[in-house]
């Protein structure tokens, strides 16, 4: 009986050995870049000089943007003043379209609609676009920022890719 129970034993760790690692494992995308970690599965857009970050996800036809902290400090939430942020939206063919991020107030987190962190926005034409660019701005921790955000890859000036 011992010996039933030890080879039992051995069987399911070896199997959590094997699963494990991807159930936890993020995509490329989703996750870190550069050391940075998106820590809602989107993307990092670096706001000025690494004053910050907004986080890009896209879901159907909705598009949730995240304010959060500089540098390494992506987990900290950083609301912004604004309840209503305008993007201009540029696609791969070069048309443009107005995308409307609105407040939502992450209530627990003690946020209301002017101290917000948390924005939505909804167009059902965000389902069929893989990739944009984005430009807005906001005042961001008291400075007025321009909002570049480039969707899926993610925008960090200090880390442009070197050509072929």
């Amino acid at each position: 009986m011992r010996q039933k129970f030890l080879s039992l034993f051995l069987i399911f760790s070896f199997q959590l050995f094997l699963i494990l690692p991807g159930i936890f494992h993020e995509p490329a995308n989703a996750g870190e870049r550069r050391g940075h970690k998106a820590h809602h599965g989107g993307v990092l857009n670096v706001i000025g000089k690494e004053l910050g970050h907004i986080e890009i996800l896209v879901q159907g036809n909705t598009l949730e943007a995240w304010f959060v902290g500089g540098g390494q400090d992506t987990g900290r939430s950083v609301p912004v003043g604004a309840i209503e942020i305008a993007l201009i939206v540029i696609l791969p063919d070069k048309k443009q379209k107005n995308l409307i991020l609105r407040a939502d107030p992450m209530k627990l987190a003690g946020e209301r609609l002017g101290h917000c962190s948390h924005f939505i926005a909804q167009a059902e034409w965000l389902q069929e676009v893989k990739e944009f660019e984005a430009r807005g701005e906001v005042v961001f921790q008291g400075i007025r920022q321009k909002l570049v955000i480039k969707y899926p890859e993610g925008h960090d000036p200090a880390h442009k890719k070197k050509g072929p």
